[in-house]
């Protein structure tokens, strides 16, 4: 019986599971979600090389999908 109760559980929590819908435009939902990154210049000279190149790379992606000025 333990065991028939077991896969009967498992089956019914099987078909529970959602998939979200899909996002009609995610470069929108990111560019609402985003803002540019801006530091001083003591943050800056604080940071690795990797992580002003990061900083970089997302603001570009910001100039590039949301119009972003410099």
């Amino acid at each position: 019986m333990g065991i028939k109760a077991l896969i009967l559980s498992l089956a019914i929590l099987a078909g529970c599971t959602t998939v979200p819908a899909p996002v009609e435009n995610p470069r929108q939902v990111w560019c609402d979600l985003s803002t540019p990154r801006r530091h001083t210049k003591e943050a800056l000279s604080a940071m690795s090389r990797a992580e002003i190149d990061e900083i970089n790379a997302f603001n570009s992606k910001g100039k590039m999908w949301c119009g972003w000025q410099a």
